[in-house]
């Protein structure tokens, strides 16, 4: 009986050999495939040793032309935008060369104050030319404001228009005209006020004083 047991029961040393030349053999394989019995390499030394994905020369070019159409794009969108200075010097001088002074005069801090109520608090800077007489409607001022003061600002010069306009509506339709045809702009800190017939010229002596 005991022999026949014996027979049945499985030797477990055996089992271990076997288990033992299975995975030699699977190592053996595996190195075999992938080129002799190097080491094998973990997966953090994977990634650290694959190489780079190297980008076509054809690629660089289409992504450098890219970027420069965007830049491109970009500075002359910034031209357009962009508020530019005025040299008030120049545009002064560019007024006078372009129209006539028979009934303007050039304005001061007190002339800004008296027509507009303005103060000179107000402003940074200021080209004004204002009328010889009470009977005159051609005026003229372009005046760059202080921060958060071109609405106040604006509001004064279009109390101004109203006021000589209603003045000019009946006794004189010649400076009525002029006056309600006058032109009265905003351009960032820049407000812009020409009441003349020849606005074109004056227009003119503005482009040629931007910095």
């Amino acid at each position: 009986m005991s022999d026949k047991r014996d027979k049945k029961q499985p030797n477990a040393s055996n089992y271990e050999q076997t288990a033992r030349l299975r995975i030699i053999t699977s190592e053996e394989i595996e190195d075999t495939v992938k080129g002799g019995n190097r080491p094998k390499e973990s997966i953090k030394d994977r990634f650290v040793n694959r190489k780079p994905m190297k980008m076509s020369s054809m690629y660089r070019k289409k992504y450098a032309i890219l970027w420069g159409i965007v830049l491109i794009v970009f500075i002359l969108a910034y031209q357009f935008v962009k508020v530019r200075d005025i040299d008030f010097k120049e545009l002064s001088s560019q007024i006078e060369n372009r129209v006539s002074m028979d009934n303007m005069v050039m304005g001061n801090d007190a002339t800004l104050r008296k027509l507009y109520g303005i103060n000179k608090l107000e402003v940074e800077a200021y080209t004004l030319l204002a009328p010889k007489s009470n009977m005159e409607a051609t005026e003229i001022l372009i005046v760059k404001c202080k921060k958060g003061m071109t609405d106040p600002v604006m509001a004064k010069i279009q109390a101004r228009i109203d006021a000589q306009s209603n003045s000019f509506k009946n006794y004189a339709p010649d400076q009525y005209t002029i006056i309600s045809n006058s032109q009265l702009k905003k351009k960032g800190d820049y407000i812009y006020f020409i009441s003349s017939k020849n606005q074109k010229a004056i227009d003119e002596a503005i482009k040629n004083s931007y910095k």
